[in-house]
């Protein structure tokens, strides 16, 4: 096993939910206590300028609860990818790992993740949604995540992970890196993060299934949302294909 000494935890937020701090700081607590005793971790929140649901008594909770916090504030949206790299390239641990300020998985799910960052040789590891997660969504989400998963499969064959779009990812400092170098600000980061990884030979990437925790709801995508990540979705592949 390797010697790190600290997990860095990632937490976009855009105009949250009610009690939205003491939810983060609820779940952050159950997570550390399934962690090593002597793993130091830092908290990050990055508000993608919220319009609503976010205001200075929240912050100040989250400091007096999380002992190494970070708050991130950004004037306006730039959504979820542009807010991640922000955050991340203020991390410094070895190992970090991103995922929704609501904790929308299963804490086991990160463990799991954080172990085989731990103990296992790999760059990066990918939460993979399995068939019930599915069953959760809105039908415009089932129906893009499902669309987006067969497109991976005709467009992308080299794609290592053809589910992109879980809200769970880890990885190391090398992984870093290369999550820093992606462009795109809307949902489909993830995937162009995966495609540049599938990409590189020297990185090592593993997955893991993740399953929804119970309680959460998630919201309808917009048929503005679904057109931009077509948009986008295309401008990856004509990437890939000037890179051949």
């Amino acid at each position: 096993m390797k010697d790190y000494k600290s997990l860095d935890l990632v937490h976009p937020c855009y105009n949250p939910h009610l009690h939205w701090a003491q939810d983060l700081v609820h779940y952050y607590g159950l997570f550390v206590k399934m962690l090593p005793k002597d793993l130091q971790i830092k908290v990050y929140v990055v508000n993608d300028g919220s319009s609503q649901g976010i205001n200075e008594q929240d912050i100040l909770y989250l400091n007096t609860q999380i002992p190494y916090f970070s708050y991130i504030d950004l004037p306006k949206n730039v959504g979820k990818g542009g807010a991640l790299r922000e955050a991340i390239k203020q991390t410094t641990s070895e190992i970090i790992i991103y995922t929704d300020a609501d904790y929308p998985y299963k804490l086991e799910n990160a463990l799991e993740m954080y172990r085989k960052l731990d103990e296992e040789n790999v760059d990066i590891v990918v939460g993979v949604r399995d068939e019930h997660y599915y069953d959760s969504l809105p039908l415009s989400r089932k129906i893009f995540s499902l669309s987006l998963k067969v497109m991976n499969y005709l467009f992308f064959p080299h794609l290592k992970v053809k589910d992109t779009q879980s809200g769970l990812k880890g990885f190391n400092q090398k992984g870093k890196i290369l999550f820093l170098k992606t462009q795109i600000s809307a949902f489909l980061f993830d995937m162009e993060f995966l495609v540049m990884a599938s990409n590189q030979k020297d990185i090592r990437m593993d997955w893991i299934y993740v399953q929804v925790r119970e309680g959460i709801q998630f919201s309808k995508m917009k048929f503005k949302t679904i057109l931009t990540e077509l948009f986008n979705f295309g401008s990856i592949l004509i990437r890939r294909m000037i890179n051949l």
